[in-house]
C-alpha cells in the first residue's frame, strides 16, 4: 500500500468489540446500532469508549447500510432487499416489514414518510415508509451506479460508482423524481454527505481518465479522496476542493464513506482506513489523523471500513471482518440533526404505461411468469405466486404465499418450481381451481435461491444462488430435491445468468461478470460437471445468452448494445467477434427467443425492444417500449407477450410483427 500522502498522526485504538463481520454503524443519541453478519446490535454509548451491548436480532440477511429515524432502523441488506426493524426498546429490537427492493439494496437514506435505496445499476429506489410495517414502492431515479445516498428539502445526493459523479435529483414529487445535474469526481463515487452549502464525497479505486486498468496508467489506484462541491445552487453544483488518500486497489470490499462534524470531517477509506480531514479552510481540506484496521488470518491488507459512526471524542469503526473498533479522535464529536423539509407524498397517479397493454397489478413486483397450460403463474416477490387467466381481460384466479420473495418460477407438467430466495427451492403441485400445494423444497444456507431453468426432461434444476453459486438440482423426484453439484466463480450474479436451455441438449450455461461464462453437463444419470468450457473474458451483468435455434449456439446480446453469437469452443474477445445491431436501437439486456423473435428486456433502465433474427446479420426492429419500472425475461403464449414488469406488474401486448 503506496504511502505517497501525509497521513497525519496515528489515531489510537481505544477498543475492539469481538461482533464477527461488521458492515456499518449510526450513533443516535447515546445509542448505537452496527449491522453486520446479518445482526442488528443496539448498544448504550453514553461512555463513549466502552460501548455496552443492549440487545441484538438477528436473520436480516447481507446487511450493508442503516439509517435510523426515531424508533425505527432501516437496514439495507444487498441482495436481501430492505429490512425496517422497531427499536423502541434497544433490548429487543423487533422486525416490522421486509421489502422486495429492485436490485440490491446498497445505500439508505430516509426523510420524513420516503426511504430511498440505492439499488446499484438501477438506481435509487422511493419508497412509502408511512407505514412502516408495509412499505410500498413509489418510484425510482435512474443515476447510474448508485451505491449511498443523502436528501434535503426534497433534492436527493447520489454517489454513483463506476462513472464516478455526484448525481443531483429532484425528489419533490416522490412518484415522478426527475435528475436535476451530474458533478464529476476524481474517483469512484460512494458515501456522501451535506453541510450548509456545500456536499462532501468520499471517493476510492481509479481516478478519472484512466485509459489502461494497470498500474502502467498514472490514474490507476489514484481515486481515493474527499471530494468537496458548492450546492448553493443543485442544477449547477460547482467544485470547490479536494483531498487525496493513499493508492490501493483491491476488488471486493470496495466502499467509502464520509461525515462531517463541524471543522472536521471522517472518511471511511475501506483498507485504507479511517482519516480525519481538517476542513476549516475549504480550499485546503488537510488529513490530520488516521487509523488501520488489523489484519485479519489469512489475509494480506489490513480490514477494510465498512462504515463507521462519529461519537463524541470517537469514531465507531465497523471492519467487515474484525468487529466493531472503537478509535479515539478527540476532534470529532456527535452529529447535529439539520433541518430538513421532506416531501409530501402525493395521492397514487394513474400507471404510465406503453399505449396497447394490459395490466395485471399484484401486491409485490412481478420478477417473472411462466405459462403453465392456459394460465400464467407470475413470480411476485413479497406476493408469492399468482395464478392469471390470460384472456380479453387479466383476471387473478388464485394466490399462494412463499416462505421467501418468490423471485423466479417455472412450470414442468404439473408442477411450479419457484425460486424462493431465503425459501430455496420450492416445488408445488397444481390442483383443482389452480390452487397449488407444497411437496418439495431444497433450501441451501445462506444462499437465497434466485434464479431457477429446469432442463428440458424436467429431472434438474438449474439455480443462481446466493452472491456468486451455481447450483444444479436433482429434482427427478419432486418430494426429495437435492442439490448435487456446486460451483462458483470471480464475480456476482446480479440476476438471470443462467441462462434458458441446453446447448447440444445436455450443456447449461452461467456468467460471472468478470470471471466470464461457463459451460456444464448436466444431462440426466450422469454426474453434473464443468465441461472444461469457458469464455473467459468480462461479460456485461445487464446482458444475457440464449440459445439459437440450431442448438449448438448461443446468441449474447453484447455491451455495445449489439448481438453476439459465441459457442463453446469461442474464446476470442468480444471486440474480435462480429457484432450484429440496428442502428439507433441498443439491444442490451436479457434475451428470450420464439422463432425469430427476440425479446430483449432491460431491468436497468426499463426498456424492452423486440428484433426479428430471421437474417441474423441483418436484423431487424419489431418494436420498443419504455417503462417506469423494471421488464424481465418476456414470455410469449399464443399471440401475446408476457412482461414481467417489476412494480408496474405483469404486462401483456399482442406480439409486435405477426401476421
Amino acid at each position: 500500500m503506496a504511502d505517497e500522502l501525509a497521513m497525519g498522526r496515528e489515531l489510537r485504538a481505544v477498543r475492539s468489540l469481538d461482533l464477527g463481520r461488521c458492515m456499518d454503524a449510526e450513533l443516535v443519541g447515546d445509542l448505537l446500532y452496527v449491522i453486520g453478519g446479518a445482526k442488528l446490535h443496539v448498544f448504550d454509548a453514553s461512555t463513549p469508549a466502552d460501548p455496552q451491548r443492549l440487545g441484538s436480532i438477528g436473520g436480516l440477511g447481507g446487511t450493508r447500510q442503516i439509517a435510523v429515524r426515531g424508533k425505527i432502523a432501516y437496514v439495507t441488506s444487498r441482495e436481501d432487499g430492505l429490512f425496517i426493524v422497531d427499536v423502541a426498546d434497544p433490548a429487543k429490537p423487533e422486525l416490522l416489514s421486509h421489502y422486495d427492493t429492485i436490485e440490491l439494496a446498497t445505500g439508505i437514506e430516509v426523510s420524513g414518510s420516503v426511504a430511498y435505496v440505492a439499488c446499484r445499476t438501477y438506481g435509487v429506489e422511493l419508497i412509502d415508509v408511512r407505514d412502516p410495517a408495509k412499505p410500498r414502492h413509489l418510484s425510482t431515479v435512474r443515476t447510474g451506479e448508485a451505491q449511498s445516498c443523502v436528501v434535503r428539502d426534497g433534492i436527493l445526493y447520489v454517489g454513483v460508482w463506476h462513472s464516478r459523479e455526484v448525481v443531483i435529483c429532484d425528489v419533490r414529487d416522490p412518484w415522478r423524481p426527475t435528475v436535476l445535474s451530474r458533478a464529476p469526481l476524481d474517483g469512484y463515487g460512494d458515501g456522501l454527505t451535506l453541510r450548509g452549502n456545500y456536499c462532501y464525497a468520499a471517493t476510492g479505486h481509479h481516478a478519472r481518465g484512466m485509459r489502461k486498468p494497470d498500474r502502467s496508467d498514472p490514474a490507476y489506484s489514484r481515486g481515493h479522496g474527499l471530494d468537496i462541491l458548492d450546492i448553493s445552487d443543485p442544477a449547477k453544483p460547482r467544485f470547490v476542493s479536494r483531498c487525496k488518500m493513499p493508492l490501493f486497489y483491491s476488488i471486493g470490499m470496495d466502499m467509502w464513506d464520509v461525515a462531517v462534524r463541524g471543522d472536521y470531517a471522517v472518511v471511511g477509506d475501506t483498507h485504507n482506513g479511517v482519516f480525519v480531514v481538517n476542513i476549516a479552510d475549504l480550499a485546503k481540506p488537510t488529513v490530520i489523523g488516521h487509523r488501520q484496521l488489523p489484519i485479519p488470518k489469512g489475509k494480506e491488507h489490513p480490514d477494510a471500513v465498512g462504515g463507521f459512526a462519529a461519537g463524541k471524542g470517537v469514531i465507531y469503526v465497523a471492519g467487515s471482518r474484525t468487529g466493531l473498533h472503537v478509535v479515539e479522535a478527540p476532534e470529532v464529536q456527535p452529529d447535529i440533526r439539520y433541518p430538513d423539509t421532506p416531501p409530501a407524498i402525493p395521492p397514487t397517479p394513474k400507471p404510465d404505461l406503453p399505449a396497447g397493454f394490459q395490466t395485471y397489478r399484484p401486491d409485490g413486483q412481478v420478477w417473472a411468469v411462466a405459462m403453465h397450460g392456459d394460465v400464467a403463474r407470475a413470480a411476485c416477490g413479497a406476493g408469492g405466486i399468482h395464478t392469471v387467466a390470460i384472456g380479453d381481460e387479466l383476471k387473478g384466479l388464485a394466490v399462494q404465499p412463499t416462505t421467501g420473495f418468490a423471485l423466479d418460477v417455472k412450470t414442468f407438467g404439473n408442477y411450479v418450481y419457484v425460486a424462493e430466495s431465503e425459501g430455496g427451492l420450492s416445488i408445488w403441485e397444481a390442483g383443482q381451481d389452480h390452487a397449488l400445494r407444497l411437496v418439495g423444497r431444497v433450501q441451501e444456507r445462506n444462499r437465497p435461491i434466485r434464479q431457477v431453468v429446469l432442463t428440458p426432461d424436467g429431472k434438474r434444476a438449474l439455480l443462481a444462488a446466493g452472491k456468486s453459486h451455481f447450483l444444479v438440482a436433482d429434482v427427478s423426484d419432486v418430494t426429495k430435491p437435492k442439490v448435487i453439484f456446486r460451483d462458483k466463480r470471480h464475480g456476482l450474479l446480479y440476476g438471470y445468468q443462467v441462462a434458458p436451455g441446453l446447448t447440444e441438449g445436455r450443456y447449461a450455461l452461467c456468467f460471472w461478470h468478470v470471471a466470464g461464462a461457463f459451460w456444464y453437463d448436466v444431462a440426466a444419470g450422469e454426474p453434473a460437471r464443468w465441461s472444461g468450457d469457458s469464455y473467459p473474458h468480462r461479460l456485461g451483468s445487464m446482458n444475457g445468452f440464449v440459445v439459437l435455434p440450431d442448438g449448438k449456439r448461443m446468441l449474447y446480446t453484447t455491451r455495445k448494445g449489439a448481438l453476439a453469437v459465441i459457442d463453446r469452443a469461442e474464446r476470442r474477445p468480444m471486440d474480435e467477434l462480429t457484432q450484429y445491431g440496428i442502428k439507433g436501437a441498443d439491444l442490451r439486456g436479457k434475451p428470450t427467443l420464439y422463432g425469430n423473435r427476440l425479446y430483449i428486456a432491460d431491468r436497468f433502465f426499463g426498456r424492452l425492444v423486440v428484433v426479428d433474427i430471421s437474417d441474423l446479420a441483418h436484423p431487424r426492429l419489431l418494436a420498443r417500449h419504455q417503462f417506469a419500472a423494471n421488464p424481465g425475461l418476456v414470455v410469449e403464449h399464443q399471440g401475446k407477450m408476457l412482461v414481467p414488469g417489476g412494480y408496474d406488474g405483469l404486462l401483456v401486448a399482442p406480439v409486435p410483427g405477426r401476421r
